[in-house]
C-alpha cells in the first residue's frame, strides 16, 4: 500500500450534431450526452456504468497532478467537462459548486462558482446545452450555467419546513440524479419522482394527489427502454412509463438506495439495504438475486460483456455474470458507498471508508492501491487525457495521473 504523502514525496459523449436526426450509431460519440451506442442504436446511460471509446486511467501507480480544498465533504460524481478548457464539476456539502481546470499548470485553477442553499448529497449532470443541474436538501433543484450564474430553481415536495427534523424533513430532498432522457427532460427523486423540463417546468410527479404523502427517492432514477425505474424508502423498486404511468412494483422490504442499472440482455439490476443485488426482468419479474453481508447503497456497474460489478456496505466488489454466478471478489478495508468506475481497458477504480483509492483488473487483481487522509465517498472521474478526479471526504478533490516516463 502507497500512501498518497509518498506520492506526493516522489514526485463523457460528444452531443450529436443537432442537424443530424439520423438515429442509429457506430460508436458512443455519435450519441448525445449521457447515451452509449447499443446495437446500432443511442441509449442513455445508467448511473454506474461508464462507457467509452478510447478513455483509460493509469494502469500504475500515479502521481498528484494537482489539488484543490472545497472546504466541505464530497459525495456526488465529478462532471468531467473535456472542452477548450478542460474542467471538472464539483458540488459539496456546504453547497459550493466549482468548475476547476483539470490542466497541470491551469491559472486560474477556478474557473466558475456557485452556492445553493443545502447540501449537494446526490451526482449532478450535465445537459446538451453545458448546463449543469443537481439537487440539494433545501428541496430545490439548480439549472447552473457555465459561468456559475443560478439560471433555474424549481422548489420540490410539500415539506414544511424543508429542513424539518426527522424523516419528514428529508423526505423532499432533491437526492435522486437528476438523469437526463430525450429531449432535454430530467428524472430527479425527491419526494417521488418527477419530470422535470430544461425550462424547469415539472411535467408530472407521482406518486402525488391529495393525502398521498410520497416517500423519498435517494436512488438516481434510471430510464430503461421505455420504463422509468427507481428505488425507494418504501422498499420498493417501482417502474413507470415514460409519462409516469405505473408499470409494476417489486417489494424489497428494506430501503432502496441502489440505483437500477440495465444490462446487455436488458435485465435491471438494483441493490437495496437488505444487502442484496436483484436482477430484474423488464416485466418487473426477479431473475436472481445475490447477498451480501451488508447494505448495498449504490448502483451497480455494468461491463460490455455483462459483467455486473457490485459494491457492499461490508467492504467487497463482486464481479457476477448475467446469470448470478460469481466470477471473482475483492475484500478493501472498510465499506464502499460510491459505485466504482470501469475504464475502457477493463480497469475498475473505486473508494472506500478505508480511506484508499483501489485500481482492479479485469480478473479483480489488484492493480496499485493508495493511501488518502480521509474516506472516499464519491465515485471517481477520468478526463479525457486519462487522469483520475477523486473527491473526498475532507473536501478536497484530487487529480491523479500517472508520469508520463510510465504510461
Amino acid at each position: 500500500m502507497v500512501a498518497l504523502a509518498g506520492v506526493l514525496a516522489g514526485g463523457g459523449c460528444r452531443p450529436q450534431d443537432p442537424g443530424n436526426d439520423d438515429p442509429r450509431c457506430r460508436k458512443d460519440t455519435d450519441c448525445g450526452e449521457n447515451e452509449h451506442c447499443t446495437d446500432g442504436a443511442c441509449a442513455p446511460t445508467p448511473p454506474g456504468e461508464v462507457v467509452s471509446e478510447a478513455i483509460v486511467g493509469p494502469d500504475v501507480l500515479p502521481s498528484l497532478r494537482w489539488d484543490y480544498d472545497t472546504g466541505a465533504a464530497i459525495t456526488g460524481r465529478p462532471v468531467v467537462v473535456d472542452g477548450q478548457v478542460p474542467t471538472v464539476w464539483v458540488a459539496n456539502h456546504a453547497g459550493r459548486v466549482l468548475s476547476l481546470a483539470t490542466a497541470a499548470d491551469a491559472s486560474p485553477r477556478v474557473r466558475a462558482e456557485a452556492l445553493v442553499d443545502g447540501i449537494v448529497w446526490g451526482h449532478p449532470m450535465r445537459d446538451a446545452s453545458g448546463r449543469l443541474w443537481l439537487g440539494a436538501d433545501d428541496d430545490t433543484l439548480y439549472g447552473i450555467d457555465d459561468d456559475g450564474t443560478i439560471a433555474v430553481r424549481v422548489r420540490l415536495g410539500d415539506c414544511d419546513p424543508p429542513r424539518a427534523p426527522g424523516p419528514e424533513g428529508t423526505r423532499c430532498d432533491v437526492d435522486g440524479g437528476p438523469t437526463l432522457v430525450k429531449g432535454g427532460d430530467m428524472l430527479v427523486g425527491a419526494d417521488g419522482v418527477y419530470r422535470i423540463g430544461p425550462d424547469g417546468a415539472i411535467r408530472w410527479h407521482t406518486p402525488s394527489g391529495d393525502g398521498v404523502r410520497a416517500s423519498h427517492v435517494y436512488s438516481t432514477p434510471a430510464h430503461i427502454g421505455d420504463l422509468v425505474v427507481f428505488g425507494g424508502y418504501d422498499g420498493k423498486i417501482t417502474a413507470l412509463s415514460e409519462a409516469g404511468e405505473p408499470r409494476w412494483v417489486f417489494a424489497v422490504g428494506a430501503d432502496v438506495d441502489g440505483s437500477p442499472v440495465a444490462g446487455p440482455s436488458g435485465d435491471i439490476y438494483v441493490g437495496a439495504d437488505d444487502g442484496k443485488l436483484y436482477a430484474l426482468t423488464p416485466a418487473g419479474a426477479l431473475r436472481w438475486s445475490w447477498a451480501t453481508k451488508a447494505g448495498i447503497r449504490t448502483a451497480a456497474t455494468v461491463a460490455e460483456d455483462g459483467t455486473i460489478y457490485v459494491a457492499s456496505m461490508d467492504g467487497t466488489i463482486v464481479a457476477l455474470d448475467p446469470a448470478g454466478k460469481r466470477r471473482w471478489s475483492f475484500a478493501a478495508g472498510g465499506p464502499i458507498v460510491a459505485a466504482p468506475v470501469l475504464d475502457k481497458r477493463g480497469t475498475l477504480y473505486f473508494g472506500s471508508q478505508d480511506d484508499k483509492l483501489y485500481a482492479l483488473g479485469p480478473k479483480g487483481a489488484l492493480v496499485w492501491a493508495l493511501e488518502f487522509p480521509s474516506d472516499i465517498d464519491a465515485p471517481v472521474a477520468i478526463t479525457g487525457d486519462g487522469a483520475l478526479v477523486v473527491a473526498c471526504d475532507d473536501g478536497v478533490v484530487r487529480a491523479l495521473a500517472a508520469k508520463p516516463e510510465a504510461r
